[in-house]
């Protein structure tokens, strides 16, 4: 961090320090400068008519809160979110452990302007120093001429002269655009003006833990790395936001890895970062918010990987409870109270500003998770009916049917051939052939031979999971209509992963698809297939013993096992190996992660946790 507590700007006795909203790296320079300036009176720029609720929601920090309040002038309904990573808060938070006078300065201004203060990207003026920036022409960029800002902000620099007055040092921290207009206003005796600040009622609420995943303020991780950093009392700065920004995307691999046991691929890790360059060299900005960084995800590698990218970005330690009937839900228009909403008359404000949000509904929260976790374990016996995903069933059908096309390839290039033309031309030249024995001064022609195999089971073992560790559990379900195949499969247990009620992630470790449906008894209770040791093998076994026709693709890291091949071909039917590394990456992930639940009637708004873009 390149700012300094000797890079601030001081006029008299006052000291003024700018911050960006809702950036950890302005709430550190907040906290050393109290920490080494040691102020009389701290000074900011919040409403001094919501004081006693602000106050208290700053001691509830670091858990969020909000103020819900209605001014008098306009009676328009607003909310100040109140959060340990911004910089005014961290000032009235040291206030309030110091036990120093607390001025809050600010006014409730009638039609307060509805945007984010124009200043450049906040990592450029962390590294440039507040000092530098201010002697900059950025400024003149960033100053309001409104009536209504111009009499605010002469509000303001009366209240802190009157706060000088009265005490040795004081601290102002305030919004990084006003400071320029309040350092000129502090040169020279100012009248109180005459404004509006009644409200007619506030109301202080827990924040909920799916707000956190909006994007509306700090990245939550980084949020909880500073709060970790205050706890431990240090006065140096935390590692610079660029440094943080790569480490929670290396350790946001780390967790998609370990929830999901697939690999990140360099290449995907390398494209994530060079998209994600390029995004922000187009937005003119130096680093990326939430928004960015889920977003890039997605485009670098698929729909699951940005989930995940999502929840690890977003898991916070001091997360208020879920279940509170009093927590607030904040969305971009409106916000959730005691179960009523509350339609706001300006928009709240938000670092995303217009940008289309991506669409994933994760849940972070580790008291939330638990949650499921149990309504999963204590749902009534009588309610459960296990079912599955119709848009996932949909898409493991259609990719049975690619693998039962390119196992037929596989067949057609193994029964195809060259020999010299002599007096049929068969399929055609042979151009490649004809060129490499170019010295037999011959021509030859391409022989196929006719008819081709039909297929009827598809088996798919992505790990072989010999000691039963990692896929414990087993299933065998029948095909709802004449659409979908018999399957049965095993995988991770359910129940471990919930993402929302009634909803569990899982994962295969192999299964196998056959056609036509409801033919298929319980695969892993038959004891016609007991004679079958691992588990892997009986899901071919059946897939052979199961299939009317007389193909079998059977797709896995390394080829059957020739007595099952014979088994095969003693009943007439042969199985075509399908090299699981030659099938595309990005699909074998898809079609690995499927979700199971706990009843029919979960279909109607599953959509709403498991949407794909």
């Amino acid at each position: 961090m390149a700012q300094k507590s000797s890079d601030l700007i001081r006029i008299g006795n006052v000291i003024l320090v700018g911050v960006v909203h809702y950036r950890v790296e302005f709430a550190t320079l907040v906290r050393k400068v109290v920490v080494q300036e040691r102020p009389d009176c701290i000074c900011v720029a919040l409403p001094h008519a919501l004081h006693a609720h602000i106050t208290d929601a700053v001691r509830e920090l670091p858990y969020h809160s909000v103020v819900i309040h209605q001014e008098a002038a306009s009676k328009e309904t607003s909310v100040l979110i109140v959060e340990g990573s911004d910089g005014i808060f961290e000032a009235a938070r040291s206030a309030i452990e110091r036990d120093l006078p607390l001025w809050m300065v600010d006014p409730i201004v009638e039609r307060r302007l509805m945007f984010f203060d124009a200043v450049p990207d906040p990592y450029f003026v962390d590294l440039l120093g507040q000092r530098q920036f201010f002697q900059t022409s950025l400024p003149q960029l960033i100053s309001s001429t409104d009536g209504d800002e111009l009499r605010r902000k002469s509000y303001i620099a009366a209240r802190i002269q009157e706060a000088a007055r009265r005490y040795g040092k004081v601290l102002f921290v305030g919004g990084l655009a006003h400071i320029p207009r309040i350092r000129e206003l502090l040169r020279m005796p100012q009248p109180l003006p005459l404004i509006n600040v009644r409200i007619l009622a506030a109301a202080l609420a827990p924040l909920h833990p799916d707000s956190l995943k909006k994007g509306f303020t700090e990245i939550p991780r980084l949020t909880a790395a500073y709060e970790a950093w205050r706890k431990d009392r240090q006065i140096g700065g935390l590692v610079n936001r660029h440094e943080l920004i790569l480490s929670l995307m290396r350790s946001a691999c780390d967790y998609y890895e370990r929830q999901t046991k697939q690999e990140v691929p360099d290449s995907v890790r390398l494209n994530w970062a060079r998209f994600l360059r390029k995004w922000l060299r187009y937005k003119g900005l130096l680093l990326p918010d939430l928004y960015h960084l889920v977003a890039s995800a997605r485009s670098a590698m698929d729909e699951d990987f940005a989930y995940h990218v999502h929840e690890y970005a977003c898991d916070y330690s001091w997360t208020n409870d879920p279940l509170n009937p009093s927590s607030v839900t904040l969305n971009e228009d409106n916000l959730m109270f005691h179960g009523h909403k509350i339609i706001l008359h300006k928009k709240l404000r938000t670092l995303f500003g217009q940008r289309q949000k991506y669409r994933i509904k994760a849940v972070g929260s580790s008291k939330w998770k638990e949650h499921l976790k149990r309504e999963w374990e204590e749902a009534d016996p009588g309610e459960v009916d296990i079912c599955s995903y119709p848009p996932e069933d949909v898409a493991i059908e259609r990719w049975g049917e690619a693998l039962m096309k390119h196992a037929q390839h596989i067949l057609q290039a193994s029964r195809s051939g060259s020999e010299p033309f002599i007096s049929e031309i068969h399929e055609g030249p042979d151009i490649r052939e004809t060129i490499r024995r170019f010295y037999e001064d011959r021509i030859y022609v391409r022989v196929e031979e006719p008819g081709g195999y039909v297929f009827g089971s598809v088996v798919v073992i992505f790990d072989e999971d010999e000691r039963v560790e990692r896929y414990p559990f087993q299933m065998t379900w029948l095909g709802e209509h004449s659409q979908e195949s018999d399957m049965a499969f095993y995988s991770t247990p359910p129940g471990v992963e919930v993402v929302a009620p009634g909803i569990s992630r899982l994962e295969h470790g192999g299964f196998v698809m056959s056609y036509p449906p409801l033919r298929m008894y319980d695969v892993w209770t038959d004891p016609a297939f007991g004679f079958v040791e691992n588990r892997h093998d009986r899901l071919l076994v059946a897939g052979i013993a199961y299939s009317e026709k007389p193909g079998i693709v059977y797709v896995a890291k390394k080829p059957p096992a020739r007595q099952w091949k014979r088994l095969a071909a003693s009943m007439g039917k042969r199985v075509v190996y399908v090299p699981l590394g030659s099938l595309n990456p990005t699909q074998v992930r898809r079609m690995r992660t499927f979700h199971l639940l706990q009843n029919k009637g979960l279909r109607n708004r599953a959509h709403e946790y498991l949407k794909r873009t």
